[in-house]
């Protein structure tokens, strides 16, 4: 199907639809997952099987949303088969291992966490199930998958790329008890994150680039094997407390993945593809196919 053709089939009504509707699959996902946790298995296999069910019911909802009411396939919403150019599996490492040695470099100490085997085992499994991958392909299945394209048959490019990305970095704020300093940072960090999210989907052609980049990101960051921060927290490997009280410099009380270390990370991520893009100027960046 063209693109013009995908433009002509779709309202501007269900274009909103979509963007609502891909926000509830990610609410009912969660919530149907849940339900998991009322049989009895053991504590370690239930948070496996939640996540994997989270993912799973994602994965139905952006197909039922896909198909029935955008009208278009996976594959044209950029959700392929699991695929992901090593440049990009470069980008996933280098960005979080780069912005935790800038963060190391701050003033702090490091705390043990004192956890036993099991412990240390369920931190590592929910690091690389639960906080990376079922959050990487959930949120990129929704935000630069269903939301993105709806927006950009509507309204072009640049709202698809900025809409997801300030409800992506906004809906971080539910519940976070945040001031007005950190809802202004958390406005400019998860609106970055997001922007480069997108831009590596238009770069690559898919949403699974974009995934790994943020599962691996949310594995190093948030995964709580090596946590860092300016409070203490309990149940991780290991702990560098910062001793800064700088909200630029620590991220405030979202914590670091809205430090200045982190922003410069996502804009200098941002600038690379903006440069190669540029620099292939007769491949342009809305052509996926020649850009994978």
């Amino acid at each position: 199907m063209s693109e013009k053709s995908m433009r002509a089939g779709l309202s501007r009504g269900k274009a909103l639809l979509a963007v609502v509707g891909g926000i509830l699959v990610l609410v009912l996902a969660q919530v149907i997952a849940s339900l998991i946790y009322l049989l009895p298995f053991p504590h370690t296999v239930s948070i496996v099987l939640y996540y994997l069910l989270y993912i799973a019911l994602a994965y139905l909802g952006v197909k039922l949303l896909s198909e029935r009411m955008l009208k278009l396939s996976l594959q044209e919403c950029r959700i392929h088969r699991p695929r992901a150019a090593a440049r990009w599996l470069l980008c996933a490492v280098t960005l979080p291992v780069a912005v935790s040695a800038i963060l190391l470099c701050l003033p702090g100490e490091f705390i043990p966490g004192n956890m036993d085997g099991g412990e240390t085992a369920l931190i590592i499994v929910t690091a690389i199930v639960g906080t990376g991958l079922s959050a990487g392909i959930v949120e990129e299945m929704i935000f630069r998958g269903i939301l993105m394209k709806s927006l950009e048959l509507q309204w072009g490019k640049t709202v698809a790329i900025w809409v997801p990305s300030v409800i992506f970095g906004l809906i971080h704020a539910i519940g976070a008890g945040l001031n007005a300093a950190d809802l202004l940072l958390l406005f400019v960090g998860g609106t970055s994150v997001g922007i480069m999210f997108s831009l590596i989907v238009y770069r690559s052609g898919s949403i699974w680039s974009s995934a790994i980049v943020h599962a691996v990101w949310n594995m190093v960051m948030i995964g709580d094997i090596l946590h860092i921060g300016t409070k203490p927290v309990e149940h991780v490997i290991l702990s560098y407390r910062l001793t800064s009280d700088s909200t630029l410099l620590t991220g405030g009380n979202f914590g670091v993945e809205l430090s200045a270390a982190a922003i410069a990370g996502y804009w200098s991520v941002i600038a690379v593809i903006l440069y190669l893009s540029k620099k292939r100027s007769t491949q342009p960046l809305n052509v996926p196919t020649s850009l994978r």
